[in-house]
C-alpha cells in the first residue's frame, strides 16, 4: 500500500515536465502595443500618438529556430550589448541592455511571456534615463507564425 502512495506524486511530477516546441521557422508577424510610458520631457499624449501598432514581419530561419529563436523578440533599431533570453516549457524570460538612438544612455529591458510553436505574447518593462531623469516604458507584444515560406 505504501508503494502505491509514493508512485502517485512521481506520476504527477513527470506530467509537469511538459515540453513545448520552440517557435517554427518561417514568416512571423509582430504587433507591439504601448501599455504605459513615463518619459521625462515627453507628454504621454505625444507618446500615445506615436503608438501605431502597425504589424511588422520577420523571417526566422531554420538555423535560428533551432539555435536562437529569441531573435523574434529583438526590437528593431536597437543596438544591444547584452541579451539573455530563455525559452523553456512555454515561458519566455529575458533581459537586454540596449542603446536607442533617441537616448544618450542605455536602457534595460526585462521581458516575460509565453510562447508556442506558432505564437507568443510578451510584456516588457524598459527602464533608463532621459536628460538625467528616470524613464519607464511598458509594452505588450504578440507574434504569430504566418507560414513556412518567407517572402
Amino acid at each position: 500500500m505504501h508503494g502505491a502512495v509514493l508512485l502517485i506524486p512521481l506520476a504527477f511530477a513527470g506530467a509537469a515536465a511538459v515540453t513545448v516546441p520552440g517557435p517554427q521557422a518561417g514568416k512571423w508577424t509582430h504587433v507591439t502595443q504601448l501599455v504605459s510610458a513615463d518619459i521625462p520631457g515627453v507628454p504621454e499624449t505625444l507618446v500615445r500618438a506615436a503608438d501605431k501598432r502597425e504589424p511588422r514581419t520577420t523571417c526566422l530561419t531554420a538555423q535560428q529556430a533551432a539555435a536562437t529563436p529569441q531573435v523574434l523578440l529583438h526590437a528593431p533599431g536597437a543596438t544591444c550589448s547584452s541579451r539573455s533570453y530563455t525559452l523553456a516549457a512555454g515561458k519566455i524570460r529575458g533581459q537586454s541592455v540596449c542603446r536607442v538612438k533617441e537616448l544618450d544612455t542605455p536602457v534595460r529591458t526585462i521581458t516575460t511571456g509565453t510562447y508556442s510553436a506558432k505564437g507568443y505574447v510578451t510584456r516588457s518593462v524598459t527602464t533608463g534615463a532621459r536628460n538625467g531623469r528616470p524613464l519607464k516604458v511598458v509594452t505588450a507584444t504578440s507574434g504569430r507564425w504566418l507560414g513556412a515560406a518567407c517572402r
